[in-house]
């Protein structure tokens, strides 16, 4: 026999009944007790959640309170304020820190539900947590190349269903709505990025984008997609309605279409009362585009449409039900941060139109219909004399969007920020910036990370030169879960306003590549910001962090400025916008990196940096256009404008104004001469660099971009030199092109910049961090 004892050199430790137990065998047993325990743990808890429908999900109000909700939307003030007492809302501590707040909204993916089973317009098995859910339903493009259009005869089973669980406050909407986990499935639905209710209530404003011009490339791949998200197109194209028997809806022409339904493309259903509104836009694309002179709208290969800026965003509105917009405005709808009131969107789906811009005008544009009876569109042929509508538990949809609090409550201070009446506005100036801690270069290319230190001299330059009040839209999450711009918005109490805003940029390409870049995320911040606050200020400077605008001439501040704008008569100011070159003299001592990889050259590269002890706007205080030369030469622009005047506008342009949506008629009430073609508005104009204002851009200079700085800052200058050398007075007269050593010189110091601007700035920063 083999001895056990002596070849394992075990003892025994347990004697039962005579029988020995060595010490490996007890601890198999106990690992096997262990792994059946751990077995049946497992699926009790699996049977638990399957018979709670537990999704860790914190539901947008409290779900044992819903039976009293709809009680609670028709209560007055003070029932309201007394029953609020009621309700009681899961502990739960919206005030965690910034690393552990983005974490927690990062892992919140969409659930994909059973329709069966699903929550479906109240008839779930548990309708108490309104959670956002998408309803996806089925497309056949096929369809759409048969006259009249065929009607859709999908049923509620048919539709594919996605939870939003993440979705769970309000104040915290901006941060959780699910931007960058759209159901692709489904492209009829808007691409949301922002919804809230306009302050008087009457409606809940939506700002989404258009997702067919993230990807617009020749490849075959973007092909595929640029065809698949054609219904993307459709959702700016308005359609006139009429209800019919069964509270359905049927398509009709403009002039059998309801009153309200004239021109929309949305079914808006608020809960729980289960009324319905139509949609109405915040601009005819159609008209603009015809305005514009362009000889489509969309085109359906889709190249062409990324050049038509005013196609990026689509702003839509969905009119609130009267009995329910004292409670949209004063927010007692809201409860300890979770909505009672909602509303779900429900696109009206139809094939996109490809035919001339003023092929489908409504009554209010009609005279301005196609004289070519080819280029019109007949709604009777195309879709038939009685197209009726799906019902809603049939169709897809956007489902539980919560309706919060105005603006004005969700954000700031209450009260200095609300107006006492229209004419009476809270601000004279504002500035809305999308920014964020770090962030990739377009074609990313490198990668960038002084956004706090930018963001704390930008602010305090911008007050000094007299803007009232900053919306920080802060889109670190976008890029790294572990930081934001909250240490730095903190440091302006009642003056900077911060947005959490991750949403990503869907294609960060340079300019001129197959698929060029779409900065969806900055341009829905945009517009956010201009229809949340805009409201509120007579102007909005519209700039970026690495941009900063100087006050020239007379003027020292910007209301100065506009006060002079203003007795002009005009609505629109635009300044050039040029890329300054940090000064050689100010940044740190190059040291030279010979790495390919890094340089992205054979040539030698260093990364600038710019010390402490300098700001950055006099580092980069070295124009590359001199005085007015920088208005004839600039590739783009930044403006002042007025948001009652401007309704739509993208990065650099007011693309859309008020005159832009007049018809003949209106023109010239509004006390304008009518011109069809509006390229250039005639409230606006261009500054005056030397004696009203000048902008000077910092933009941060790439490591790749330095390679073989050597070469192209000095002798001949072969290439392009991004590091400033500043002419010195009269060398340009004299015809001297280059300094002793032989650096060349490639940019002009702005003297008030210098000795007024950056002394200021200085003594700003120094005075409000000496401690």
């Amino acid at each position: 026999m083999i001895n056990i004892q002596s070849r394992y050199n075990v003892t025994p430790l347990v004697r039962r009944r005579g029988r020995k137990f060595s010490e490996a065998t007890v601890l198999r047993m106990l690992f096997i007790m262990l792994g059946v325990i751990f077995v049946l743990y497992v699926s009790l808890m699996f049977t638990i959640a399957r018979h709670t429908h537990t999704f860790h999900a914190i539901p947008l109000f409290p779900t044992h309170t819903s039976h009293k909700i709809l009680e609670h939307v028709g209560m007055d003030q003070k029932q309201r304020e007394q029953s609020t007492q009621q309700f009681i809302s899961p502990k739960v501590n919206f005030e965690q820190g910034e690393k552990e707040s983005h974490a927690i909204m990062k892992k919140g993916q969409p659930i994909m539900d059973d329709p069966a089973t699903s929550e479906i317009a109240g008839s779930a098995k548990n309708n108490d947590a309104r959670i956002l859910q998408a309803f996806l339903e089925p497309i056949d493009q096929n369809s759409w190349e048969v006259q009249p259009l065929p009607e859709r005869k999908y049923q509620k089973n048919d539709l594919k269903v996605v939870s939003y669980p993440q979705l769970s406050s309000c104040s915290r909407l901006t941060e959780q709505w699910p931007v960058d986990n759209f159901p692709e499935e489904d492209p009829f639905l808007p691409w949301i990025h922002d919804v809230f209710p306009t302050e008087d209530g009457k409606f809940i404003q939506f700002v989404a984008q258009n997702k067919r011009r993230c990807d617009t490339g020749k490849n075959e791949k973007d092909r595929k997609i640029i065809m698949e998200r054609q219904p993307q197109l459709s959702l700016f194209q308005h359609v006139p309605v009429k209800r019919v028997k069964d509270g359905r809806y049927s398509l009709s022409s403009h002039e059998e279409a309801d009153p309200d339904g004239v021109e929309t493309r949305f079914i808006c259903r608020f809960k729980p009362t289960g009324e319905e509104t139509l949609s109405r836009f915040n601009l005819n694309y159609d008209y603009v585009a015809y305005r514009k002179s362009h000889k489509q709208l969309f085109t359906k290969e889709g190249r062409w449409d990324i050049k038509s800026l005013h196609t990026s965003q689509l702003l839509f509105q969905c009119p609130v039900p009267d009995h329910l917009q004292k409670q949209v405005s004063d927010g007692s709808s809201v409860i300890n941060d979770f909505a009672t009131l909602f509303v779900d969107i429900v696109p009206i789906r139809t094939p996109p139109r490809y035919g001339a811009p003023n092929s489908f005008l409504p009554p209010r544009y009609s005279e301005f219909n196609s004289n070519n009876e080819t280029e019109l569109f007949d709604a009777k042929y195309e879709w038939g004399e009685n197209h009726a509508l799906p019902t809603i538990e049939n169709s897809g949809r956007w489902e539980n969007i919560p309706i919060c609090k105005p603006s004005w409550m969700t954000y700031g201070e209450e009260e200095s920020i609300r107006p006492e009446k229209k004419e009476d506005l809270s601000h004279r100036l504002i500035s809305c910036v999308w920014a964020s801690a770090g962030y990739a270069t377009r074609g990313e290319r490198f990668g960038i990370y002084d956004g706090h230190r930018r963001l704390r001299e930008w602010l305090h330059h911008a007050f000094l030169t007299g803007f009232d009040h900053v919306y920080v839209y802060d889109n670190s999450g976008a890029n790294s879960n572990s930081t934001s711009l909250k240490i730095v918005t903190d440091d302006f109490p009642g003056k900077v306003t911060r947005i959490v805003w991750p949403s990503k940029v869907c294609n960060n390409n340079k300019n001129f590549a197959d698929s060029p870049g779409e900065r969806s995320s900055q341009y829905a911040a945009e517009s956010s910001c201009r229809l949340r606050f805009g409201p509120h200020t007579d102007w909005i400077g519209q700039f970026d962090i690495d941009e900063y605008f100087s006050p020239m001439g007379e003027y020292d501040t910007v209301p100065q400025l506009l006060d002079t704008l203003e007795k002009e008569g005009k609505k629109i100011v635009s300044f050039g916008s040029w890329r300054a070159w940090p000064r050689k003299s100010l940044i740190e001592t190059p040291i030279p990196i010979s790495s390919r990889p890094i340089c992205d050259s054979n040539e030698p590269c260093f990364r600038l940096k710019v010390p402490e002890n300098h700001t950055i706007l006099q580092t980069y205080n070295c124009d590359r256009q001199k005085g007015q030369q920088k208005e004839k030469k600039m590739p783009a622009e930044k403006q002042f404008y007025r948001p009652d005047y401007v309704k739509l506008h993208f990065v650099h342009y007011s693309t859309v104004t008020t005159l832009t949506l007049l018809n003949k008629q209106e023109t010239i009430d509004f006390g304008q001469q009518w011109r069809r073609n509006i390229h250039a508005d005639p409230l606006s104009r261009f500054g005056n660099e030397l004696t009203e204002g000048t902008m000077l851009h910092t933009k941060a200079i790439a490591t790749q971009d330095t390679s073989g700085w050597l070469s192209a800052c000095k002798g001949k200058g072969r290439g392009m030199c991004r590091i400033g050398n500043p002419y010195e007075e009269g060398d340009e007269e004299s015809g001297k092109t280059a300094d002793e050593d032989g650096w060349v010189y490639n940019c002009y110091v702005n003297k008030k910049i210098e000795d007024f601007y950056v002394p200021a700035l200085e003594k700003s920063m120094q005075s409000a961090y000496k401690n």
